[in-house]
């Protein structure tokens, strides 16, 4: 099958696209993994780092597994004094992409023994310590002549133990090596064994923990100090400084919120004390026009009783918070009276006092009647701005101002009036507020009447009383 020339070089196009953007991906990941704490490498914090060993005087750079060999990977020591040993071991350490002098050293598999051990699964928190007591008895050495590691490599739930793989150099080779390394400058970060079989983890690491990195320059101690110093003076600020901005704000606003609190108080009192001066001001008010004038109730009941019913007697009386009216008289049916005054608007809870009697007239009964006035409703509150101002029309230009109005003389005592023939009402509240719509007066009572002077009566209290 035949491919197009186009398609070809399409393909060969991408081909070479894929292999930049690989390549450029490598060195993209290098370079940052160079930016990583060793303490927070994924594979140990030592793994990229040179793998240098020692072949009697010849030092030599191990590529790591996978990757092709340096074209210089060694260097002789025993030929070189001790400035050109160092300036070619830091050349072959940059050849390598290490720039501080950092390196672990490789042991040949003959300086180190390595073995599998099998101990108890409860060992497994205090590995080291345990196989450091039984280092005499796992190996031909004693525990403070030699460096050792472990790894765990498997364990067995239902046997209770656990399989390790426990590697043990001698201390006066593996310090010999090291102390050579460091005469041509080299950091030893690490000892591992050459030829170390293949295990889960992290490679092993002869090199005790306290000795691991030592022997950095006094600059880089230094500016390892200096950022973890710098570290920890942003944290702190980053935790105390909200705290002290909002701590200065808080007293900047200390004097405003106080001024603040003080109007709000005053304005407060004013409010309060407006709000009395209002309540006495609408006291006498709302008492005026939360009832009814005693007239209203007079033309209540003349509207309401039928023409056969006259009164002898009505009564207005104050009695706690309420009215109470009293009607005396004589009809044809006293009983029906009770539903007829429930019709009232301004009287309400109808009731009989005392006992139904036989009247004056035959067919007639005497009744007594009580009632309880009903609250009136108060008119809308207004405010003093709402209210329209009466405006006194200018004169117009050139008119003659309106001459004075002349001092009253003093009038002569009027004559005695005479009391009103039908009823008498004590006392009557100051302006009374306009009675209820006219009705049709009821026909007058068969027998001629005659006034009689009422009884004194308590202050809000209004007695009517009429005789055949």
């Amino acid at each position: 099958m035949a491919v197009a020339p186009e398609a070809a070089s399409g393909r060969a196009a991408t081909g070479a696209a894929g292999v930049k953007l690989g390549a450029l991906w490598r060195w993209w990941t290098t370079e940052l993994a160079q930016l990583v704490p060793e303490a927070l490498s994924p594979q140990g914090r030592v793994a990229r780092l040179p793998l240098l060993t020692l072949d009697g005087d010849v030092l030599v750079l191990v590529p790591p597994p996978g990757a092709t060999a340096p074209e210089v990977s060694s260097v002789d020591l025993a030929a070189l004094d001790t400035a050109r040993a160092r300036a070619a071991v830091r050349a072959l350490m940059e050849h390598a992409g290490e720039t501080r002098g950092r390196a672990r050293l490789l042991l040949r598999h003959e300086d180190a023994l390595v073995r599998r051990v099998t101990m108890p699964l409860a060992t497994e928190e205090n590995l080291g310590q345990v196989l450091a007591f039984e280092m005499d008895r796992l190996t031909p050495f004693r525990a403070e002549d030699v460096y050792y590691d472990q790894r765990i490599l498997s364990r067995d739930s239902n046997a209770g133990t656990l399989s390790a793989l426990l590697a043990v150099a001698r201390r006066e080779v593996v310090e010999a090596r090291i102390e050579r390394l460091r005469a041509v400058g080299v950091s030893v970060q690490g000892v591992s064994l050459r030829e170390e079989p293949a295990h889960p983890g992290a490679p092993i690491d002869l090199l005790p923990a306290e000795q691991r990195g030592e022997r950095e320059s006094r600059a880089e101690r230094f500016l390892r100090r200096g950022l973890a110093a710098a570290v920890a003076v942003l944290i702190v600020a980053v935790l105390f400084l909200p705290i002290w901005q909002k701590r200065e704000t808080a007293i900047a606003l200390g004097p405003v919120v106080a001024k603040a609190k003080h109007d709000a108080e005053g304005t407060d009192a004013l409010a309060k004390d407006l709000e009395r001066q209002v309540g006495d001001y609408n006291f006498l008010l709302a008492k005026k026009h939360g009832q009814y004038p005693a007239l209203a109730y007079v033309e209540e009941v003349s509207r309401l009783l039928p023409d056969n019913t006259w009164v002898a007697e009505l009564q207005i009386k104050n009695t706690g918070k309420t009215r109470e009216i009293q009607i005396q008289g004589e009809t044809n049916s006293s009983s029906k009276l009770i539903e007829t005054m429930e019709q009232s608007t301004l009287m309400q809870n109808a009731m009989t006092r005392g006992t139904v009697t036989r009247g004056s007239v035959p067919g007639t009964e005497r009744f007594m009647i009580s009632l309880e006035a009903r609250q009136r409703p108060l008119p809308e509150a207004l405010a003093l701005a709402d209210i329209p101002t009466p405006v006194t029309p200018a004169p117009a230009a050139g008119a003659a101002p309106p001459p004075a109005a002349p001092r009253p003389a003093a009038a002569a005592p009027a004559p005695a009036q005479p009391a009103p023939q039908a009823a008498t009402v004590t006392p009557v509240p100051a302006h009374p507020a306009p009675p209820p719509a006219p009705h049709p007066a009821p026909a007058p009572a068969p027998a001629p009447a005659t006034a009689t002077p009422a009884p004194p009566a308590q202050q809000g209290t209004a007695t009517i009383t009429r005789r055949r």
